[in-house]
């Protein structure tokens, strides 16, 4: 496995140990514990192809005449449903009574579970009284020979009977336990061989199972049972499933080879672990047992069903205490298999020990997502590195289990390339749900044999897709909130239509996914859409949406045309190529309104194919009008938005533009008339460009287009004291629930994935640069420089957080609501060894790479960023803040460097600054910054009181400031899009 890097840290006093943490939201609570153990496993490699036995399911038992009670409504929810607070089980199992006057007592549960999709079997303890005998020193009864047929046709009513009532059964066993039969029957190996043989076929209502055996032959010869049916061709004809029990079955005693290759399912249909004490179900850590039993089934045993003891009991999944459904902490340990590997899947390759406490199993779902189950039963913690090998993870989210957390989900985890890494506290369960990008290979009927998808051929007019829309919807579904649904009110074609309804902003619509092995980026296509508009006239659009090579969601128009009420455009474009990227997915919307519309005739062929459609209501001009000169700065008239065509995506640029004014190139573009201003008369005339009402613009023959000249203004500045002051009453806490979300109207900057070379670090570095909405290089921008933390990346503060940041959306609001200034967001790589490439280590020296990040900054990194973009520089024009270690290390610059930085924030900063910053937390005259502002949050278990401990050493040296607490803070985005959301607008204000 290879050496084990180990760390010992005291939780309050060692930095380096405790920005281990910054990745997480939440921390277990120690109460006496003062050191915790921290361990870097081995990586964990996920093989998606190299495939095992299949899933059929997770359940449990339902037994009233033994339990004494029946599931309630609530409860038979809880355990078969599969939304919050619900287990997600899948499997049932019945008691065959006796008597089959008792039979009715198993319906009530047995049909909620069919009707939920659950797999539901059965298992015989005794045959009815009048075929069973004395069974001797062996068990309580016995079955003689004579009576194999009668006790054949029971079993077989008993399906039938199931089946009469909505339940139709998978299968039947043989025998509970015949091997430890003191309370119920006893059968021989050879007796139960010799009844599958030859009375199993007469069992014609459900499949056959197995006798059911105590530990699988853990101790004795009860594997007899098993290897007698496997030597007997007709047995093994009759035989449909085999089953055992785990009770006292060690790991090394799970692994069967002979009835693993046999070709048929194993199930382990009964345990319960370590105990049955009273309460046992919520004791911790001893739960953590439940998990690892589960993974020893599935991957040494390679079982296909788990199914516990009780469902409802003091030591199951359901309490017993009359909370009527509540999920103990077994319960949780099952859930973290159950709701998130499901029927169908499959099992993969995966390493399974990457470290001695570690257990890690994966499952294949689809060609494009996975599940991976990891259990730490270790004391301390560990970061586990899990890379998927040969596939590219486009989405990981986290499920976990631990003392203080059940089933708690972290959405959107870091991923690069084929790889994350993830955090296993101690005595924990984490499900990671993986999405990939698809190789082409789904999840296969038989294991050995996947199915490999090929991509889509033409037909003989050249169309890959041609949708009719007559009695299917052809996989198009709603966009947004909007609804798809067929319609036979006015098709353009046959019988029926696709009618988009419940629209409430213009961008929702219909949508469909493009197949990802047939349509590939730089390539040409053709693509054709009839759509009509269901209420006034509207400007009906064709888009593309996708995600480019920085998993960015872009996008792109392929074709618009006007419609009036129910008259139907073509929206075609017959050479469109398709942008670098993936996840392709064409939609259908307008360009303003929210009226339903339909479409039809949907084809997407190969590049250069002609499809008819109707002619045009109005052409749609997309290329610049012959009067139309390039302006000083290159701008092209009437083209506002900067994309080099004059549209309809001019619209939301005009309309921002007549509401907040326009400036640089935007304003060349849209001062059509030459007056020297945007107003509504230059407005008019776009817009009647647009819908081909005039091919030219009525431009002042006089207005001549001349380069702006600077004018010469006086700053001045309030002191840091009276900007403090004056800033502060307008903090909010936290962030309105709408300031990170996209808004119709609203332009958005550009994010570009740079890299440039680091003399301080000798080695290339990345970063990531937001762009100003219609960013204008004629035009001159300040700068801020925000800061991720420990062991993070420069995605962590614009997309990626614990989930999606939506950095460019929050900036972006508040730019347009003229709230924050125009600015250039840069967002560094701050892990500055000069001798390790990434923070791929866990020693001390980590500390002392992130404080190189001053020297690498003013060395490197700022002269890149004044190389190649138009910004603005100096104290008045530069900010700086940062999460965790990047807060810690923006105090540090910000306190050393105040000359350069004139705003400087802190979010939760990492213990440390003070022993780096050996200053007296006072300023030189003259040399303050305007502004610093530091964020901490009340729920942050990570550092603590640790960013309070910095404002009081400010407060008490007389450093104007701004403490800002978010009440309900954690270690992570609340508390930085709550800090954001104000810096934003304070930066380069004073």
């Amino acid at each position: 496995m290879g050496m084990i890097k180990k760390i010992k840290r005291v939780l309050a006093g060692t930095a380096a140990g405790t920005m281990m943490l910054t990745a997480l939201s939440v921390m277990p609570e120690f109460d006496s514990v003062k050191e915790i153990e921290v361990e870097a496993a081995s990586a964990c490699t996920i093989n998606t192809n190299k495939t095992y036995q299949r899933i059929r399911g997770f359940g449990g038992i339902d037994m009233q005449e033994w339990q004494g009670y029946a599931l309630s409504d609530n409860e038979k929810a809880t355990a078969f449903g599969n939304g919050d607070n619900q287990l997600g089980l899948t499997v049932l199992r019945v008691f065959v009574n006796p008597n089959s006057s008792q039979w009715k007592l198993c319906l009530p549960v047995a049909q909620y579970a069919a009707k939920q999709g659950a797999t539901v079997f059965a298992t015989p303890w005794e045959p009815p009284s009048n075929l069973a005998e004395s069974g001797g020193n062996n068990g309580k009864l016995h079955l003689p020979k004579k009576n194999y047929g009668a006790y054949a046709k029971h079993l077989n009513d008993f399906g039938t009977f199931m089946k009469n009532n909505g339940v139709d059964l998978y299968s039947i066993s043989v025998q509970n336990e015949p091997d430890y039969a003191k309370e119920w029957t006893y059968w021989s190996a050879d007796e139960t061989t010799d009844f599958i043989a030859n009375y199993g076929d007469q069992i014609t209502s459900t499949r056959l199972m197995s006798p059911e055996t105590f530990q699988y032959g853990a101790w004795n010869n009860s594997r007899d049972y098993y290897n007698k049916i496997l030597n007997n061709s007709k047995a093994m004809a009759n035989c449909d499933v085999f089953a055992t029990h785990f009770y006292g079955t060690p790991r090394n005693k799970m692994d069967f080879p002979a009835l693993e290759s046999c070709g048929k399912e194993i199930w382990m249909t009964e345990v319960y672990v370590p105990n049955s004490d009273a309460n046992s179900a919520n004791r911790w850590p001893e739960a953590i047992q439940v998990a690892e039993n589960i993974h020893n089934g599935l991957v040494v045993g390679n079982m296909s069903v788990y199914t516990w003891w009780y469902i409802k009991r003091s030591y199951g999944f359901i309490s017993q205490d009359g909370t009527n459904g509540s999920i103990t902490k077994r319960g949780y340990m099952m859930a973290q298999f159950s709701k998130y590997v499901r029927p169908g899947d499959v099992r993969i390759d995966a390493t399974e020990q990457p470290n001695t406490d570690v257990l890690v199993s994966a499952y294949k779902h689809s060609d494009t997502q996975i599940e991976v189950v990891a259990i730490n039963k270790g004391s301390g913690e560990v970061t586990q590195q899990f890379d998927v090998s040969g596939r590219t993870i486009k989405n990981v989210d986290r499920i976990r289990s631990s003392g203080n957390e059940n089933l708690a989900k972290t959405k959107g985890m870091e991923a690069n390339g084929s790889s994350f890494y993830s955090q296993l506290p101690a005595n924990s369960v984490s499900t990671y749900i993986i999405t990939l990008d698809s190789d082409g290979k789904d999840v296969p009927s038989d294991p050995d044999q996947p199915i490999v998808q090929e991509p889509i051929t033409y037909d003989a007019n050249g169309y890959y897709y041609h949708d009719k829309f007559e009695g299917d919807t052809c996989d198009w579904e709603g966009r947004g909130g909007a609804t798809a649904q067929l319609s036979g009110r006015i098709p353009y074609a046959d019988k029926e239509a696709l009618l988009a309804s419940d629209r409430e902003k213009s961008w929702q619509g219909v949508q469909k996914s493009l197949d990802s092995l047939t349509f590939k980026g730089g390539q040409e296509y053709s693509f054709s859409v009839i759509a009509a508009t269901a209420g006034s006239s509207a400007n009906m659009m064709l888009s593309l949406q996708y995600t480019d090579a920085s998993g960015e969601t872009q996008y792109a128009h392929i074709a618009d045309g006007q419609s009036t009420a129910d008259n139907y455009v073509q929206l075609a474009n017959p050479n469109f190529k398709l942008p670098e990227g993936s996840n392709y997915i064409l939609y259908v919307e307008t360009e303003d309104g929210t009226d339903n519309f339909y479409i039809d005739e949907a084809i997407v062929a190969k590049a250069g194919t002609k499809i008819s459609g109707p002619e045009p209501v109005a052409v749609v001009t997309t290329t610049a009008p012959a009067v139309t000169t390039q302006p000083v700065g290159g701008a092209v008239l009437g083209d506002v938005n900067g994309d080099g065509k004059i549209d309809a995506f001019d619209m939301p640029a005009i309309r921002k533009g007549l509401v907040n004014g326009l400036t640089g190139n935007a304003l060349k573009a849209g001062d059509v008339d030459g007056d020297k201003k945007f107003n509504v008369a230059d407005a008019v005339q776009i817009m009647q460009f647009i819908v081909g009402q005039r091919k030219d613009f009525e431009r002042d023959p006089n207005a001549v287009d001349e380069p702006e000249t600077p004018v010469e203004e006086t700053v001045t500045h309030l002191s840091m004291k009276d900007f403090t002051a004056k800033v502060a009453s307008n903090i909010a806490e936290k962030e309105p629930d709408s300031a990170n979300q996209a808004k119709g109207g609203v332009t958005y900057g550009e994010i570009q994935n740079k890299t440039y070379y680091s003399n301080t670090c000798k080695r290339n570095k990345k970063y990531n640069v937001l762009l100003p909405p219609n960013y204008d290089p004629s035009k001159k921008y300040p700068v801020m420089y925000i800061l991720h933390g420990y062991y993070e990346n420069p995605d962590r503060m614009l997309t990626k957080g614990n989930a999606e940041m939506h950095t460019k959306e929050m900036l972006g609001n508040a730019i347009a609501e003229g709230a924050a200034k125009e600015m250039i967001c840069v967002f560094p790589d701050v892990y500055s060894s000069a001798t390790q490439d990434g923070c791929t280590g866990m020693d001390a020296n980590n500390n002392a790479a992130y404080d190189n990040f001053i020297n690498q900054l003013q060395n490197d990194l700022m002269p890149e960023i004044e190389k190649n973009y138009s910004v603005l520089t100096g104290k008045d024009n530069t900010a700086i803040t940062g999460f965790s270690m990047g807060g810690r290390e923006s105090l540090y610059i910000g306190l050393t460097q105040s000359d350069k930085f004139g705003y400087v924030g802190a979010i939760c900063p990492a213990p440390g600054v003070g022993d780096v910053y050996k200053g007296n937390w006072k300023f030189e005259s003259g040399k303050e910054p305007y502004f610093m502002m530091i964020t901490g949050g009340s729920n942050d278990t990570v550092v603590y009181n640790n960013p309070s401990d910095y404002h009081n050493n400010l407060e008490k040296s007389g450093v104007p400031h701004v403490w800002h607490y978010v009440n309900g803070g954690y270690h992570g985005d609340n508390c930085i899009r709550a800090h954001l959301y104000n810096f934003f607008r304070i930066a380069f204000q004073n």
